[in-house]
């Protein structure tokens, strides 16, 4: 490989609107981001797996009741 060409890796501290800070090797000195793993709904949200179910007609409901909870 040629020598100086390639971008130096840098370990950085990634700051997230919530107040969490990550760890990262990036070529870029400062990130800021919006959402990160604390604070978007996808892992924050109760029920299984963490991902809150809406229903608004009643099928899980439905479902549940005909196939149980072990499905």
């Amino acid at each position: 490989m040629k020598k100086g060409i390639h971008p130096e890796m840098k370990l950085v501290t990634v700051k997230c609107a919530c107040g969490a800070e990550h760890t990262f090797y990036t070529t870029v000195d400062n990130i800021r981001i919006d959402v990160c793993s604390n604070c978007h709904p996808f892992y924050t949200s109760g029920g299984k797996g963490g991902v809150l179910i809406v229903d608004t007609e009643g099928r899980v409901e439905k479902f549940r009741r005909k196939y149980g909870d072990n499905y």
